[in-house]
């Protein structure tokens, strides 16, 4: 499975409609043994390894306040440095695949691979939050587009000027 493989069925095994529970034999499948997962949120820093965040889940969905739940990926940078990886995955959360965005985050993940199979080695997410925003949303596109549309303009007068500076003075 490629890194690529590894990312899609961490956010499809975590999916799972009414009625239904996540897919946990796919998540231990994708996480190393002893891996670490890290919640960030206004609230605090939750620390789990794999077992206790599977009971905190689960306990969200025996108690009737995640009935269902959709995680999906908006963007994702990646950095490859032989067998080790780090994926940075922004993410949006919803009840359904079709439903309201309820939350958006970032997924810091260090992955390893051995053999022909990657491991998620620790997992950390910060949702949005009061102070915090996910660059590469709407409004950040649009700002980087003005941006960049900015930076055309100035680069275009700073080669005319070179031009300009270029020229012979006429004789």
């Amino acid at each position: 499975m490629n890194l690529d493989d590894v990312i899609a069925e961490m956010y499809d095994s975590i999916c799972f409609e009414e009625g239904q529970h996540p897919d946990w034999s796919r998540q231990t499948a994708l996480f190393a043994p002893g891996a670490r997962l890290v919640r960030v949120t206004d609230e605090g820093v939750f620390e789990f390894d794999l077992n206790s965040y599977r009971a905190n889940l689960e306990a969200m969905i025996d108690s009737g306040a995640m009935t269902s739940f959709w995680e999906g990926e908006i963007w994702r940078e990646t950095r490859q440095f032989g067998e080790v990886a780090h994926v940075l995955s922004a993410y949006e959360t919803r009840r359904s695949r079709d439903g309201e965005v309820l939350n958006r985050g970032v997924n810091s993940i260090q992955l390893f691979r051995r053999g022909d199979h990657w491991s998620i080695s620790a997992m950390l997410w910060r949702r949005e939050g009061r102070d915090v925003r996910i660059p590469g949303t709407a409004e950040t596109r649009d700002q980087r587009s003005e941006i960049i549309r900015d930076q055309r303009s100035e680069t275009r007068d700073k080669r005319s000027e070179i031009r300009a500076a270029r020229r012979l003075p006429d004789r």
